[in-house]
């Protein structure tokens, strides 16, 4: 009686348990999604109403071929994810094109998760396909935007990697998507701008701080050209940064003109250096000599003048005091033109004398912090 106690209880629990899973089917073959199920083993052991209904497929079609209605081109590609996904035994995803009862092809997004006893064991699996054919359109169409806009776009996952770049940037390098995915975009950097640019990206990933740096990017012909490269953080509701867009502008034409007026610039001021030095050597060569010449003169001069004379004297003194004054005058007027020092010293003792007759001269006390190097300097600089 016992046995049959027990057997009877065992076919109760059978029949209940095939119940209600003959009720989950009959749910699962009423939502608008295409579900099926696998074994541990990677046989597939139903597929939903809606399944059959999109593919034109019979269960037993599907059951013999299960991967005859995925794309012939995304087929190597998704069997190799979903190896791996059954290795690891994880939750997965992927995209990939299905095959319509009339021929067509669909984008779906296919997410599969595992189900485990309650000693961890896996039972089995199940999916979803979900039509995302509306939104790959508007994908291909905005990206299509993308490749139009003359300026380099790339974007990327939140740890900073790449994993797009539009037309522009690709024609430029003269790379594919998946030679400048991940880090490979870094290789096309400039030598020495590497170190910096990437501490730079380095920071604002961590940081989740807007990005700008000016850097020299290699082209398909080998050559260097500047850019100004900008990337914001993408966040969610919570504040998470989930993606990273931005954008390379040329700025080639600006950094060589910047150079050009800095050339200028310095050309300019190597001018305006030598009128100084020309103006400061004739003053004291030729106009301070003069001067000397004459202030000798009038002291000789009033020497000649009887001492009665006293008006005459004084006027000759005067004289002789404002001609050693002019001679004061220009040769510090030389001095400040073109300090001798800067050719005798150097350019620290020149910023040092200056300092001590500023501080002399206006009591003001002033700090001054040289760097070591700074020494005598080339004439033409």
């Amino acid at each position: 009686m016992s046995q049959i106690g027990v057997k009877t209880n065992k076919s109760d629990a059978d029949g209940a348990s095939n119940a209600i899973e003959e009720r989950m089917r009959l749910i699962i073959d009423t939502i608008p999604t295409m579900a099926w199920s696998v074994r541990p083993d990677g046989a597939v052991d139903f597929v939903n109403k809606r399944w059959l209904e999109y593919t034109g497929l019979s269960f037993e079609e599907e059951l013999k071929e299960p991967t005859r209605a995925i794309h012939p081109e995304d087929l190597p590609s998704v069997m190799e994810k979903w190896l791996a996904d059954m290795a690891a035994e994880e939750p997965s995803e992927d995209e990939m094109r299905l095959r319509r009862a009339d021929g067509q092809y669909r984008w779906f997004l296919v997410r599969t998760a595992p189900l485990r006893d309650e000693r961890g064991n896996l039972v089995k699996w199940y999916g979803v396909s979900i039509d995302i054919e509306d939104r790959k359109r508007v994908e291909v169409q905005s990206r299509a935007l993308i490749d139009a806009i003359p300026q380099q776009i790339w974007s990327g996952p939140a740890d900073g990697t790449l994993d797009y770049c539009n037309e522009r940037w690709r024609s430029y390098m003269g790379l594919g998507l998946a030679e400048l995915r991940g880090d490979g975009w870094q290789r096309m950097l400039h030598p020495d701008d590497r170190k910096r640019v990437l501490k730079a990206w380095h920071e604002s990933v961590t940081n989740g701080t807007p990005y700008e740096q000016e850097e020299r990017h290699r082209g398909a012909d080998g050559t260097y050209r500047w850019f100004l490269a900008r990337g914001v953080p993408l966040r969610n509701s919570e504040g998470h940064i989930v993606r990273w867009y931005g954008t390379n502008t040329d700025i080639e034409d600006r950094k060589q003109t910047e150079e050009e007026l800095r050339r200028l610039s310095g050309q300019l001021l190597r001018l305006q250096d030598e009128a100084r030095r020309r103006i400061a050597r004739d003053l004291h060569d030729s106009t301070g000599q003069d001067l000397v010449a004459l202030a000798t003169m009038l002291g000789q001069l009033r020497n000649l003048i009887p001492s009665a004379e006293r008006k005459s004297r004084r006027l000759v003194s005067e004289c002789k005091a404002l001609t050693l004054k002019c001679i004061r005058d220009i040769r510090t007027l030389s001095y400040v033109l073109h300090p001798p020092v800067l050719d005798e010293a150097g350019l620290g003792d020149a910023i040092r004398d200056y300092v001590d007759g500023f501080t002399k001269r206006s009591g003001i006390h002033v700090e001054l912090e040289l760097s070591p190097g700074v020494g005598r300097m080339l004439r033409d600089v």
